[in-house]
């Protein structure tokens, strides 16, 4: 039985990894949105174009409760099940609003930079999957 807490060098990792996450989540997006003329987004709101966005986004996350809630019951003793059912559900939301802003946004530039998130959401996704291994 090998000793418990963080490990030997474990910020030597992890901290340059948060911060390329962060840059590719957070910064790269920024920097389209301004390059493309994309409006803003607010941090942590979510603006929803329609009403068949709205109605979209809470099935989404109704059903990710319940496929979370599922997988964590079922697979409990495999944690990275959970993991990747997070992430494939915030990729859904994220392809999902892309699609919203393409067909009925007023600023086309908006969904070039959502399409662009979802890429760099996906790669961030594998980058951690990788890292855990």
């Amino acid at each position: 039985m090998g000793p418990y807490g963080i490990q030997e060098g474990f910020w030597n990792e992890f901290l340059p990894f948060i911060a390329a996450a962060a840059f590719l989540l957070i910064g790269i997006p920024a920097i389209l949105r301004y390059r493309t003329g994309a409006d803003k987004k607010k941090w942590l709101l979510n603006e929803h174009i329609n009403e068949f966005h709205k109605k979209g986004d809470w099935i989404i996350r109704a059903n990710f409760f319940f496929f979370l809630i599922t997988a964590s019951i079922i697979f409990y003793p495999h944690s990275s099940v959970t993991l990747i059912v997070s992430m494939l559900f915030a990729i859904i939301q994220i392809g999902f609003t892309t699609y919203v802003e393409w067909k009925f946004a007023a600023n086309r530039q908006n969904f070039k930079v959502s399409f662009a998130e979802m890429i760099l959401f996906f790669v961030t996704f594998i980058g951690v999957m990788i890292w855990l291994e």
